[in-house]
């Protein structure tokens, strides 16, 4: 063939792979391709190359590509991998709050950060094997550890309490701030995350990697069950709930992720949807992180499928027995108590900012057929795995009902949602059933919670003695004022309410509890009609005070990617009571499309108060 064939030039096309690829967000002078879609490179010989060619017999150009999480449906590939602006659900079941975040999975140097973090949890792991690295499940595991695990230095940090010396998890905005401050920090622990962050910034740090994943809420969640099917709660005589180690077992919600594989290493039917969370909890094979557990699997109870199934299976379907733990140092069923987990699972819907309840995906109907087959194999299966594992994790059933008198029962009327500066206003029923007459003692109160049930402080409380006729119904009617609960409550503005009737004569005790949530926010956002790339805009916030006294020390934290350039803080000093008042941001926004803009207020007497607005911005 006389002189050999060089390269003289290699044009990776990075402008139009990069486009064509969805990463020219990413990078501009890297050259960045996804699996299972086609690329071009253009490469000049030193010589004609058809001279070559012709004499060669046969040419091979080879191509392997992993394709396990490709999305077949263009919709979901830009929501789950694509879509920068996410909306996290918190509050209560009856009362679901849409927090956004952006999770910013383009932002300059996030590639980079995601790496380092995958290659730091290999190596924690002691995974050595490059080639492990066209896993899912393995590059889920990798980043989910380096997210919150006690056992080496974590992403983020939990910690319960104030919040002195780092940010409160509340005033989070988004994931490239957290990411930015670990790198810069030497990968020190950022302070503080709970289970939303974590969430969120794993959600970041997959879909960057090329994972379609979403972050998913679940409204009372049994933690920490040891994979038990029972669990209990136990409650002091005025209806505060006992948690020596600030650890309730259920909580108000819990967030965790999911993310989309076909699963090679298990059966067929086990691709799709996969549960993975990132918050400390159960050991998952030596890491105190659970998954990617197969979404089918958790729904049909199979339970012995690896993966942490199990632990899944029991938060979302344990029921949660109450105790009242008298000032004799007895216990007391408390009847009315139970609790159903797993309730009103939701996630954020594709391509546009609703609500997407995807209970059906984890759990069959309460009450149907298909649900009662399903707790009675999970049920064999986790007796069955009691029986032949060498651990020492017990697997716990639910134990046979108590036998409940049907005399007494307390109803709670109340709106499951309450406007900032508003008074609660309780009715309280207590039924009598009975055919002979009841002296009762009946506690009501109202506690501030955190997200994870555990009481902040009580806040309110007042005792009744009554008689209850035969077949009667007492009907107890309660203010309570705003000012003597609103600068108590927690950075999730949550409450329990509870009620603990005596009967006298059995000593009998009955509870009825509720949560609800402060849902508004005092912020509002306005965009002009038309706003246009690269033109100078401005947007207007106002603030209106919906408290009878001032707001002091405002600051409303503003952040919009492609509008404003990284988070800005403005101090607004004190809004007058019943005011309004209103701060003008100017802005050119640099890319087109639709643009969210999120502002933040806090203050001295109201903690993560968060609005959003999407706007459209047309092209240059």
């Amino acid at each position: 063939m006389g002189q050999g064939l060089s390269i003289q030039k290699c044009d990776f096309m990075i402008s139009e792979n990069n486009k064509s690829h969805h990463t020219e967000e990413i990078s501009t002078k890297r050259l960045i391709v996804r699996r299972g879609q086609p690329f071009t490179i253009t490469v000049s010989f030193s010589a004609p190359i058809h001279n070559y060619l012709k004499q060669m017999k046969r040419t091979f150009l080879i191509v392997q590509t992993d394709d396990e999480v490709f999305l077949a449906n263009e919709a979901q590939r830009q929501e789950y991998i694509l879509n920068q602006d996410g909306i996290i659900y918190q509050g209560t079941e009856n009362a679901i709050l849409a927090q956004p975040w952006d999770f910013s999975q383009f932002e300059e140097d996030m590639v980079d950060i995601c790496f380092i973090l995958l290659a730091l949890g290999e190596h924690f792991q002691r995974e050595k094997d490059p080639a492990q690295r066209k896993n899912p499940v393995h590059v889920c595991r990798a980043a989910a550890a380096m997210l919150n695990c006690n056992e080496f230095r974590s992403l983020a940090e939990y910690e319960p309490g104030q919040h002195s010396n780092g940010t409160p998890p509340s005033k989070w905005l988004g994931s490239s701030p957290i990411l930015q401050q670990w790198i810069a920090s030497r990968f020190q622990p950022v302070r503080y995350g709970r289970c939303w962050v974590f969430a969120a910034v794993l959600c970041s740090v997959l879909r960057c990697l090329g994972i379609p994943t979403r972050v998913v809420t679940a409204f009372t969640w049994a933690h920490n069950t040891k994979s038990s099917l029972s669990v209990d709660e136990y409650y002091d005589e005025d209806g505060t709930l006992l948690t020596q180690d600030k650890s309730a077992r259920v909580w108000t919600f819990h967030v965790w992720n999911e993310c989309w594989m076909a699963r090679s290493d298990l059966l067929p039917e086990y691709s799709g949807w996969q549960a993975l969370d990132a918050t400390c909890q159960e050991k998952s094979k030596g890491l105190s992180f659970c998954g990617p557990a197969p979404v089918h699997a958790i729904k049909e109870g199979d339970t012995q499928v690896d993966y942490d199934v199990c632990y899944f299976f029991a938060a979302i379907n344990a029921k949660c027995h109450v105790w009242i733990h008298k000032a004799d140092d007895t216990l007391k069923p408390a009847f009315g108590g139970t609790k159903y987990t797993g309730n009103n699972i939701s996630t954020k819907g594709v391509g546009s900012e609703r609500c997407e309840d995807i209970t059906q995906n984890y759990k069959y109907p309460e009450g149907s057929l298909q649900e009662k087959k399903v707790l009675d194999k999970a049920y064999r299966n986790m007796k069955e795995l009691e029986t032949t594992s060498s651990s020492s994790t017990q697997f716990i059933f639910i134990p046979t009902a108590l036998e409940e008198p049907v005399n007494l029962f307390i109803h709670f009327q109340s709106s499951n949602s309450l406007q900032l500066g508003q008074d609660i206003t309780l009715s309280i029923e207590v039924f009598n059933h009975s055919d002979r007459e009841k002296a009762t003692h009946l506690v009501v109160g109202i506690q501030a919670l955190h997200y994870n049930g555990v009481p902040i402080a009580q806040l309110w409380k007042e005792e009744f003695h009554f008689n209850l006729h035969s077949n009667s119904v007492n009907n107890l009617k309660v203010s309570v004022p705003y000012t003597w609960f609103g600068k108590e409550l927690g950075e999730n503005h949550l409450l329990r309410l509870t009620a603990v009737l005596r009967d006298e004569d059995s000593s009998y005790m009955y509870l009825a509890q509720e949560e609800i949530s402060l849902c508004d926010s005092p912020l509002t956002i306005e965009f002009p009609e038309n706003m246009v790339q690269y033109e100078p805009s401005t947007a207007k916030i106002s603030l209106q005070n919906p408290l009878m006294e001032a707001l002091e020390q405002c600051v409303i934290a503003v952040t919009g990617r492609g509008l404003i350039y990284r988070q800005r803080n403005y101090r607004l000093g004190s809004v007058q009571a019943k005011s309004t008042q209103e701060l003008e941001i100017p802005f050119t926004p640099t890319q087109a499309g639709p643009r969210r803009l999120t502002a933040c207020l806090t203050c001295l007497q109201l903690q993560n108060l968060k609005s959003y607005r999407t706007t459209n911005i047309a092209a240059a």
